[in-house]
């Protein structure tokens, strides 16, 4: 049989309640500070870099002074797809659309992932309904 260890401290109070010492600096405000202090030069330097050709140094001024561009797709049109019905005949009119070639496959997919999301959702709030209801039928609300 296994004895249990006894613990230094009761359960809720904290291991440490004086917390940390004052005048301990943290070791990454320390960095922070001496980069903070370099930095004009440290710029300075990678962007003479960059200028002289250096493609490592371009590429990160660039990926911090112009983040990549995220795709987007231009609105799609769509004939023949109902904007009503059930998640399957949605999901259904995209696969033949997407067959057809009247809509990227991509799009359907993403589209017909859209719809599983919401269904899943309406799921959710309809059990949330119907647990309410038998707990208020049965007086436990």
């Amino acid at each position: 049989m296994a004895s249990k260890k006894a613990q230094p401290w009761k359960p809720g109070q904290s291991g440490n309640p004086k917390g940390r010492p004052k005048g301990i600096v943290d070791k990454r405000a320390a960095l922070r500070k001496a980069l903070g202090d370099e930095l004009p030069a440290i710029v300075a330097a990678v962007v003479k870099a960059a200028k002289g050709g250096d493609v490592q140094a371009a590429s990160l001024i660039l990926s911090r002074a112009m983040p990549p561009l995220r795709p987007s797709r231009e609105p799609i049109v769509l004939e023949g797809v109902p904007e009503r019905g059930t998640a399957v005949e949605l999901a259904q009119a995209l696969v033949v659309a997407a067959a057809r070639g009247k809509l990227p496959t991509d799009a359907a997919a993403d589209l017909i992932g859209a719809i599983a999301a919401t269904s899943r959702i309406i799921e959710v709030e309809e059990l949330a309904r119907r647990i309410t209801a038998l707990e208020v039928q049965r007086g436990n609300a």
